[in-house]
């Protein structure tokens, strides 16, 4: 059977999912419900001090680079609307070896955010409880704090980090919920902490302000630092780029979550006089357009409000600044949603990544138990429920694992999630021009080849302005990932003292033996890929070497590289699809509901 065959084996789990239609709000609230995570709670803070008056470049420029994306991805889902086709449609485009590569920097992004949202849920409660945290008490005076302290102030004492733990566990307990009502739940959710931010702005906005809308840098204590110390970045302030705040200083990672609606594209609804394409536009285009906007005013609000900042780094930065407007009540609830804001968006991430999970497992990418009818449901009071429970525990796994490792501090836990995110956003462009869809026609096809080059090139301007620290984490992540998934199947098939007696149970397809043949149409594409990171790492390792005179050089390189990669990769692409013809969801026409045969690409 080959790799598009295997791909599309139906489960009844798989029917299941593709039978739950999801209305135009139920797609918005996991669109925005994603994004409004921790990001613009702590964000803001390291984009003012690594930038001052430019920090609101890092969100204008981080909110357009995102809508090309979306843009992109949004042609791809409802072109080819299928659950789970983030690993799906790479899978049938350029083959399994890029497959895995993208699955493993998705299961990454998607397993880590319940743990840094899950840092952020007790930094919120660190408010009332200072032991949550490492340096708990010395906090509240940020002077009782050397330099070298604050690179790891906001690390989670023991009694955080088993809070952490409650706060993943009850994330990934509320997963449990029959998916409907898991989708309410987050709409209520949703509703309160957008409310939270938008008052802000309103009610901040109008206040007082501080007319010279400038701060001390020795209050540079707020921006612990997840690429260094405190100490370095206020060395660094004025001179950093907006384009390093972007990756590396959180604002990518308050954006991610927008894709949310496209891993339910083989779920939205068919009728009530919006067609499904127009609800996923709506859905992602809405959210992610109403985040742009909010978060530049929120940045704008701590621009003008932070000479109130009082030197506790337990209390939130807006807090502050509602206190120092008389605005207790406002305060409050900054406090409260300081915990709800994290918890909704890892619900929303956890939920969809099974759904990816489980499309990884069906392409026999991953062992094939964790999607088992057995293991993809379970009943509860005379109800079967699909939650894919094995999943979630596997996923709930890596999750502690880089919170122990990270010592449950924020800002690394987001540089560890930001580069990932980004290799995983590179293909979709890739995959929708290699596959040329005939239904589109020829002008839309060249936007199509416009918007993912685009899209495609300033990916990797902003992986090299990331810098080294976050950039070579990020990409180790993705090979560690991608090593464990191509690498446990072939250890499987070996008869090894010990590995071999432990994997014996491992089912999945070796991918990796495809590297012998290199005329194997799914290797080139992927050495391609690689080739394209390794240089991106390799340009931002020089940058950190040499210093910032080389900057020019590394990044015309980094730019040039891309160029010549992204019609390399649509190139290999199609010369897979002619060797394993991929076969796609029937498409659904704008103005009617019926179901079509299968499409194929075009050449």
């Amino acid at each position: 059977m080959g790799a598009g065959s295997a791909a599309t084996v139906r489960t009844a789990a798989e029917a299941a999912d593709e039978r739950r239609r999801l209305s135009t709000l139920d797609l918005a609230g996991l669109a925005a419900g994603g994004v409004v995570g921790s990001g613009w709670l702590l964000a803001a803070g390291q984009a003012h001090w690594a930038t001052g008056r430019d920090a609101m470049w890092a969100w204008v420029i981080g909110g357009a680079l995102m809508l090309l994306i979306a843009a992109v991805m949004v042609e791809l889902g409802i072109a080819v609307p299928k659950t789970g086709g983030l690993i799906f449609l790479p899978l049938q485009a350029a083959g399994p070896l890029v497959a895995t590569v993208v699955a493993a920097g998705l299961w990454i992004v998607y397993a880590v955010n319940p743990a840094s949202e899950a840092a952020a849920m007790v930094r919120g409660l660190a408010h009332w409880f200072p032991s949550l945290l490492r340096n708990g008490e010395s906090l509240r005076h940020v002077d009782a704090l050397s330099a070298e302290g604050l690179s790891r102030a906001n690390d989670l004492s023991f009694t955080g980090g088993v809070w952490a733990v409650v706060f993943m566990g009850f994330i990934v307990g509320l997963n449990l919920l029959p998916p409907r009502r898991l989708i309410r739940l987050n709409l209520y959710i949703t509703a309160v902490k957008v409310l939270v931010p938008v008052l802000i702005v309103i009610c901040l906005g109008f206040a007082v302000v501080d007319t010279a809308r400038s701060c001390s840098p020795d209050q540079a204590w707020y921006l612990s630092g997840q690429s260094g110390s405190a100490e370095h970045l206020r060395d660094s302030a004025g001179g950093l780029s907006p384009l390093y705040v972007v990756l590396g200083g959180g604002v990518i990672y308050a954006y991610i979550g927008f894709q949310a609606p496209l891993d339910f594209a083989g779920n939205v609804k068919r009728h009530g006089g919006m067609t499904d394409r127009a609800r996923l536009r709506w859905a992602v285009y809405g959210s992610l357009v109403g985040a742009f906007l909010l978060y530049t005013a929120l940045q704008y609000v701590f621009g003008t409000h932070c000479q109130g900042l009082t030197g506790s780094m337990l209390e939130s930065p807006y807090a502050q600044f509602a206190v120092a407007a008389s605005m207790t009540w406002l305060a409050w609830l900054i406090r409260l949603n300081a915990v709800l804001s994290p918890m909704g968006s890892g619900i929303v991430f956890t939920h969809a990544l099974t759904r990816e999970v489980a499309a990884l497992s069906r392409a026999h990418l991953t062992h094939r138990g964790l999607q088992t009818a057995r293991r993809a449901s379970f009943r509860f009071r005379g109800s079967e429920i699909d939650a894919y429970w094995l999943i979630l525990l596997v996923n709930v796994t890596i999750g502690l694992g880089t919170l122990v490792v990270l010592q449950g501090n924020w800002e690394e836990l987001v540089a560890l999630n930001s580069v990932p995110s980004l290799v995983v956003y590179a293909t979709p462009g890739v995959v929708l021009v290699a596959l040329n869809l005939d239904k589109f026609g020829p002008v839309r096809r060249r936007v199509h080849v416009v918007l993912s080059f685009t899209a495609f090139v300033a990916i990797a301007l902003v992986i090299h302005e990331a810098g080294w620290a976050d950039v070579w984490r990020g990409m180790a992540a993705v090979g560690i990932g991608s090593a464990l998934l191509l690498g446990l199947p072939w250890l499987a098939r070996r008869d090894l003292p010990y590995v071999g007696r432990l994997l014996r149970h491992y089912d999945a397809r070796d991918q990796l033996s495809r590297f012998a043949d290199p005329k194997d149409p799914a290797v080139g594409t992927v050495l391609l890929f690689l080739a394209h990171l390794s240089v991106l790492v390799l340009c931002t390792l020089v940058r950190n070497v040499l210093g910032e005179g080389v900057a020019p050089a590394t990044r015309g390189v980094a730019v040039v590289t891309a160029c010549v990669i992204f019609p390399l990769m649509v190139r290999a692409s199609r010369r897979y699809m002619e060797d394993v013809p991929p076969t796609l969801p029937a498409p659904r026409s704008e103005a009617s509901e019926k179901v079509n045969p299968p499409i194929t690409a075009g050449t």
